[in-house]
């Protein structure tokens, strides 16, 4: 487990054969909000399933629900995260000022799709927001990353 804040934790790292995302949280403000999204994905036909207590002692989540996006990505969504207030956050080196997520959580992550429509539409709908904000030149040719916020 790493952290960076007084969460228990922030990222999860799994001793695998591949070098790739396992799964991605997303995360609810509660109990109600997670049962909206039990809605929302169903009125929406988007396969999701509950996870069970023994996951989310797991995961060290009061509750959360398990689906995929278009690429394949493995997707949580989550609400009541542990939080460890006894442990205090200290920092492996000397920080000018605190280092803590806060509201801020993971920062950027980047989901390669062969169907850019397919999950931008999907990431619309749990609640991000965003558009093309800039083409990046490749050696492959030019690309237009869609840069999402979801706080």
């Amino acid at each position: 487990y790493l952290r960076m804040d007084n969460w228990h934790h922030r990222f999860v790292m799994h001793v695998g054969d591949g070098d790739d995302l396992v799964y991605m949280g997303w995360r609810v403000a509660g109990e109600p909000d997670l049962r909206e999204m039990e809605q929302l994905l169903a009125d929406n036909d988007i396969d999701f399933r509950v996870a069970s207590q023994e996951e989310n002692d797991e995961r060290r989540v009061l509750g959360h629900l398990k689906l995929k996006d278009p690429a394949g990505v493995p997707v949580e969504i989550f609400y009541g995260p542990r939080v460890d207030m006894h442990l205090p956050f200290h920092p492996g080196r000397r920080m000018h000022d605190r280092f803590v997520t806060y509201n801020a959580g993971l920062g950027h992550c980047l989901i390669a799709s062969n169907d850019i429509r397919a999950s931008y539409d999907f990431y619309r709908l749990l609640g991000l927001s965003g558009s093309i904000e800039y083409h990046l030149g490749t050696p492959g040719g030019v690309i237009k990353p869609i840069f999402m916020h979801c706080n």
